[in-house]
């Protein structure tokens, strides 16, 4: 092991990010990838180069893991298995581009396969929280065994020489099962997710490691009888090292090393520059005797489950003690160059940002969420901005320029611009050719008005604003964050903008049903009208499910989600709250501008809770009505409170000729520039809808109301949210009235409005609003068919949606279009 493992060969194919990688006895290698290929590398012993010789391309999205069975009696040529986040597994013979083979039990990406001890049979792990067996030679359609009772993903599953089969799993624990999928045991040790596992049958224990960075020694019974030290961050993979030892063995990491090991000893580390996410050991016979080589990609970012087995840059590079192998030297300078090159680039920050945190150009292959999105990534030795343009089909990512840090730092390290010190100075380059532009930001600065500045100094377009903003707030975080959401005014303090603040883990706070008033996870549909449970009181109740944070719907409902005939309501509000928010308004009044006593307030504030004592409650919450429009939010939710008590949505809605839905139709909009107002608008639209008077009121609006919702754009999660849920009631009220025009104006709409939103709870909404439209109109269900079918953004959405992920909320979603799916 004293040698220094150097370059052999870069293996160049792939477009897109390698995910697996598997070997044969004959060295060939196995290659799965993010372009949603599977490549076969057969290796030349005479020439000592490998050549690309088959790629396969049944999948329909990434390939997440891969498998070569040796050759047997029924498959003298062995046989190439790949598993992908399309949930689907597929078996070739290698010398054959179309399957062979497919199984399509899980339900979830398959992220490890592994060899049985059967000929011909197969493990596969899967996030779907199971394992399952397969034998090719025994069943052509199904697995023999499922391996179910792990409450996470199973990241990983092994065979060991005993027959009993070990699972790995993200619930921190280790599976035991018998060959008939009884469950014999769990082992506990580890802390974190356990990612791999590895078996020394010779010595009678397997070995695991885990995103604890630790690694343990577990004999067949149970005991973990060792635990080795020496990563320092998550251990992603585990192979044999057997020309060197029974137990030795080599690990790898995110803390971009490779660890060779020995009794118990890390006797060797490989320090590399990038995130070392997969080993796997290549033995090949020269001159009689064994070279060991490690074959691992080099990954540029760490992407929480989806970061297993990556090559972020499509490339698969071998690195061998052989001197005979190593690469030229041409090779070897430029690979040096590029290891040298991120090596600088790690220690550099930019805005308080480590270069080397950031994503490389694959980044860009994910879609932005909304239009103005910014996203900095690393192309070679430099940062580049890039800003996501919404253009339909032709939607992408477009380059700003170069992003430059400030270097001029005062005695306390704050970066000195003009004279002045601040907490970053960002240099960006907005046009090729000419010198960058200077924006300073402190910490805690407004950063409208910081981005103001900078826009008017350097007279840039007030278009930019939104995305001078996002960069600032991206770039100011002491670690990489996702993108904050800028668009609301702040309720409470009158400030000109808030953001979601973040609790000490670093997640953002509160989920789809947060009140603008109180900030609390306070507003749910209402439970009584609906036919799933009520919302549970937590956070991130799911209205539909009931669960105490989103989830697909159990299997004892067979996941139909539609059709629907309930509107559905948001119920909850403190009227506590919304009285004081009123009397701060009122001062900004006065008497001569719909100014009106705190006593008035008090009795209009009765119309929350049902029909008030004083009559006249009606006539001074429609003076508050007319207040200015950025303070008139607390009014309209009173009356989205008031109107679910039948006599108040029948005198509301009758008042003044039904003027209060012209008022709600100006605030839904893109001229209406207080979200507030489109969010709690939206929100006693629907609630109008759970009595007739009110129904009819918004039935004899509808076509305005789905017209101005056409407009909107840029919406924040809880705008999407209330107006995903008014399309859901529109689509209710317009199969009550059996409404034919109605139903051809929806069938536009509502593919229309989904590919404009990002959050996964509002898709899910509205494809239950289309499947609910097409079920419940069967004369017309082929005309509106046709109708969405044209709509090609939406088609192209509806597809991408069809794979779920470790996010409950796509899943439900996904669950939720294979339905829609199968009447489309």
């Amino acid at each position: 092991m004293s040698k220094e493992f150097k370059l052999s060969a870069s293996l160049f194919g792939h477009s897109m990010d390698i995910r697996s990688v598997a070997v044969t006895s004959n060295n060939d290698i196995i290659s799965g990838s993010r372009d949603r290929t599977v490549k076969y590398w057969k290796y030349n012993p005479l020439q000592k180069v490998y050549c690309d010789v088959m790629t396969y391309k049944s999948h329909e999205n990434f390939v997440g893991s891969v498998l070569y069975l040796e050759p047997s009696k029924d498959f003298p040529d062995g046989l190439v298995i790949s598993g992908g986040y399309d949930n689907t597994i597929f078996v070739y013979k290698p010398g054959e581009p179309f399957p062979t083979y497919t199984f399509k039990e899980h339900t979830n990406t398959v992220c490890a396969l592994t060899k049985g001890r059967e000929e011909n049979s197969f493990l596969s792990a899967s996030w779907d929280t199971s394992a399952k067996y397969w034998c090719i030679s025994k069943s052509t359609n199904k697995s023999l065994v499922t391996f179910t009772g792990h409450e996470a993903a199973v990241w990983h599953v092994r065979q060991i020489s005993n027959g009993q089969i070990i699972t790995a799993s993200a619930d921190k624990t280790i599976g035991v099962w018998d060959s008939n999928g009884q469950r014999l045991g769990t082992f506990r040790g580890h802390s974190d997710a356990v990612r791999c596992l590895e078996d020394f049958p010779e010595l009678n224990y397997f070995i695991s490691v885990a995103n604890d960075a630790s690694i343990k020694v577990w004999t067949y019974s149970g005991e973990n009888t060792a635990t080795y030290y020496g990563h320092t961050n998550y251990i992603y993979s585990i192979a044999r090292c057997k020309p060197h030892g029974e137990d030795s063995f080599v690990t790898s990491d995110e803390d971009r090393t490779v660890r060779f090991w020995k009794n118990g000893a890390n006797v060797q580390t490989l320090n590399l520059s990038r995130t070392v996410s997969l080993v796997c050991s290549l033995f090949t016979k020269w001159r009689y005797c064994y070279r060991f080589q490690v074959l691992f990609c080099l990954n540029q970012y760490f992407l929480l489950f989806y970061d297993f087995y990556n090559c972020s840059d499509g490339i698969l590079r071998i690195f061998s003690q052989d001197e005979s192998r190593v690469a030229d030297e041409d090779n070897l300078a430029r690979f040096n160059e590029e290891v040298n090159a991120v090596k600088q680039q790690s220690l550099k920050e930019i805005g308080g940002v480590k270069v080397s945190d950031l994503p490389g150009k694959e980044a860009l292959y994910d879609p932005g969420k909304r239009a103005g999105q910014m996203k900095m990534v690393r192309e070679n030795n430099s940062v580049i901005a890039y800003t996501w343009v919404e253009d339909g089909g032709n939607s992408h990512w477009e380059k700003v320029g170069d992003v430059l840090g400030g270097t001029d730092k005062d005695a306390s390290g704050r970066t000195v611009y003009e004279g002045q010190a601040y907490d970053f100075v960002f240099s960006v380059d907005v046009e090729e050719g000419k010198p960058p532009l200077k924006l300073p930001y402190n910490k805690g600065d407004d950063p409208y008005q910081a981005a103001h500045k900078f826009l008017a100094k350097h007279l840039l377009p007030a278009g930019y604003l939104e995305q001078v903003v996002d960069f600032i707030l991206k770039n100011s975080k002491e670690q990489y964050v996702p993108l904050i959401n800028t668009e609301y005014q702040d309720p409470f303090t009158g400030g000109s903008r808030y953001t979601p603040s973040n609790n000490s883990g670093g997640q953002m706070q509160g989920g789809v049903n947060l009140d603008p008033l109180t900030g609390a996870s306070s507003y749910s549909t209402g439970s009584s009208k609906t036919p799933f449970q009520a919302a549970s009181a937590g956070g991130n109740a799911d209205p539909f499910t009931g669960s105490s944070s989103y989830t697909s719907l159990s299997t004892s409902s067979n996941n139909i989600f539609f059709p629907i005939t309930t509107f559905r309501s948001f119920d909850v509000g403190d009227p506590n709250v919304i009285l004081n928010k009123l009397k701060e308004f009122n001062t900004k009044c006065g008497d001569g501008n719909n100014g009106v006593e705190d006593q008035d307030l008090e009795k209009v504030i009765e119309l929350c809770n049902g029909v008030p004592t004083d009559p006249n409650s009606f006539d001074i919450l429609f003076k508050l009505i007319d207040w200015p429009d950025d303070i008139v939010f607390p009014a309209l939710d009173v009356v989205r409170l008031a109107v679910r008590n039948n006599t108040n949505n029948e005198i509301i809605s009758s008042m003044n000729n039904g003027i209060i839905m012209e008022k709600l139709k100006s605030y839904i909009g893109e001229n209406c520039i207080v979200v507030n107002n489109i969010i709690v608008s939206l929100r006693t639209v629907c609630n109008l809808c759970l009595h007739e008077p009110g129904e009819n009121l918004v039935y004899n609006s509808r076509f305005d109301i789905l017209e101005n919702m056409t407009s909107l754009r840029q919406l924040n999660k809880n705008a999407q949210i209330a107006l995903s849920t008014c399309l859901l009631n529109m689509t209710i009220l317009t199969i009550k009235r059996n409404d034919d025009v109605g139903f051809s104006v929806l069938a536009q709409v509502l593919p229309d409005i989904l590919t404009k939103l990002t959050d996964p709870e509002s898709h899910f909404r509205i494809y239950v609003a289309i499947g609910t439209l097409l079920k419940s109109s069967s004369s017309h269900q082929k005309e509106l068919c046709a109708t969405i079918n044209e709509n090609i953004n939406f088609t192209t959405t509806l597809q991408l949606h069809r794979f779920g992920g470790p996010n409950n909320l796509e899943n439900k979603r996904m669950n939720c279009v294979k339905q829609l799916l199968e009447i489309l």
